[in-house]
């Protein structure tokens, strides 16, 4: 593409020269203006010095290294999303974002504009770095590298291209420390890039016609061409005007049209941290709600237990009374029956004395002969299961005594009311009867009515996990 000819001193800038327009709204770079004298590289003069000696590296300032990687995790969300907005065309953000896999909640993904698209891509990068390639890729592809590559920049070299990029007179400025370079080779490249410019705007020196001889023509023919030529300046000068005029209206709207994206991205941006910020303190109370929620749920856990501990300690005041006044009961029927023993042992001392037994007959009290007693209806026979047995190791001496006298008591008549008898929920024919304290005596009544199975001895909080095991069985 022919570069457009330098403007006049006091003339307005075109809307292609880099300097124009600070920031432009997007940088195209398939219709970025290069002059054919500045694309391709001169060649070097067979006089000019070694390359070593015409490039000098800044000390402690080292060129960057292909294939130029970027640290762009290292920049503010903000700052790394205008980079990806400047330096990538739409469909290539678009494509970024495709390959990415990303989205934006509420928005269909064909449907996000630049910025949104640019946001997304710079919180991918600053969230996993190695995705930068997204970027620098496109880049690389279209400029295959970045000015000043060869060489390593300080801080003040730096900060003089950035003030080049906002300067409105940046090519003379540019020529200016070309051709003030100490090397020619330098200065040659300078007067190149200028021969260029002359050769654009006056015309390629071959091009020029041969001086007329002399009275080839009179001075008003040449008057009346230069009046013609002056004339096609002025509306060449004037078309230029206009469409300078034209593309700088196209950028107002651009930059109009920018600002309102970015207010809208804003806005939605302070509505979305609203949100967050709404549904934080929504979180935060319902975590108070069950923080009080659960306090309770103890406070009634230790109530009940404390209410249970009360029951228990009442049932076994009653049956500590209740045993008290069976002891009673039973001392004075032993003793009632100790002195009926007593008395039936003296009438028979007394039958022995007043009649002899005669010879042969077999004396009382040998019990050889004797019957064992008759069992009682009530009476079943007792299963003890390997479980009772293995569940015994777990106590010491007096609770396994009392499991076995309670287990004896069961198979003599199992509705004995001091047993306590009571059905497990959830699980027919399991009953428990009290042991002690905390701890408690299951057993089953199976189909066959003759029998009992004595199967664990467990403590009294693990109830409810025995059911829920047994309901797996």
């Amino acid at each position: 593409m022919a570069s457009k000819k330098p403007a006049a001193p006091g003339e307005a800038r075109p809307p292609d020269d880099p300097a124009s327009t600070k920031k432009p709204h997007k940088p195209r770079k398939s219709a970025a203006p290069k002059s054919p004298e500045v694309s391709k590289t001169p060649k070097t003069p067979k006089a000019r010095k070694p390359k070593a000696a015409a490039v000098a590296l800044p000390a402690g300032a080292p060129p960057p290294a292909p294939p130029w990687d970027a640290p762009l995790a290292e920049l503010e969300r903000d700052a790394l999303s205008v980079f990806v907005y400047v330096a990538l065309l739409p469909e290539q953000t678009e494509a970024a974002v495709k390959d990415l896999g990303l989205s934006l909640p509420g928005f269909r993904r064909e449907a996000l504009g630049d910025v949104q698209r640019a946001d997304l891509l710079a919180d991918e990068i600053r969230a996993a770095p190695q995705t930068r390639s997204v970027v620098l890729d496109p880049l690389r592809k279209d400029f295959r590298e970045p000015p000043f590559s060869h060489i390593g920049l300080d801080v003040r070299a730096a900060s003089e291209a950035l003030a080049l990029l906002d300067h409105e007179d940046a090519v003379p400025l540019t020529l200016w420390r070309l051709l003030c370079d100490a090397d020619p080779a330098v200065r040659a490249l300078a007067a190149k890039y200028l021969d260029g410019l002359a050769a654009d705007y006056y015309g390629e020196p071959g091009d020029r016609k041969a001086p007329a001889p002399r009275g080839a023509a009179s001075p008003e023919e040449r008057l009346a061409e230069a009046e013609r030529k002056l004339a096609a300046a002025r509306e060449e000068r004037e078309a230029l005007k206009n469409d300078y005029d034209a593309r700088l209206e196209s950028q107002r709207r651009k930059g109009e049209e920018q600002r309102e994206k970015l207010q809208e991205w804003l806005k939605d941006a302070r509505a979305r941290e609203s949100a967050a910020r709404d549904e934080a303190a929504r979180a935060r109370e319902a975590a108070e709600v069950a923080r009080r929620g659960e306090e309770r749920l103890a406070a009634s856990l230790a109530a009940a237990k404390a209410e249970d501990q009360a029951q228990e300690l009442h049932r076994a005041r009653t049956d500590l009374k209740d045993l008290e006044g069976r002891a009673s009961s039973l001392e004075a029927r032993l003793e009632r029956a100790r002195a009926r023993e007593r008395e039936l042992e003296a009438e028979l001392e007394r039958a022995r004395v007043t009649a002899p037994a005669p010879a042969g007959s077999p004396q009382p009290g040998t019990g050889e002969d004797e019957e064992p007693e008759e069992a009682p209806a009530t009476w079943l026979f007792p299963v003890y299961t390997r479980e009772f047995y293995d569940s015994l190791d777990r106590w010491d001496r007096r609770i396994q005594r009392a499991a076995f006298k309670q287990a004896a008591l069961l198979a003599q008549d199992h509705r004995h009311p001091s047993l306590r008898a009571l059905p497990l929920e959830g699980l027919p024919g399991y009953y428990r009867v009290r042991v002690a304290t905390d701890v408690r005596l299951l057993y089953r009544r199976p189909e066959r009515q003759n029998t009992i199975e004595i199967l664990s001895l467990i403590d009294r909080e693990d109830l409810d996990r025995y059911i829920k095991q047994a309901k797996t069985r």
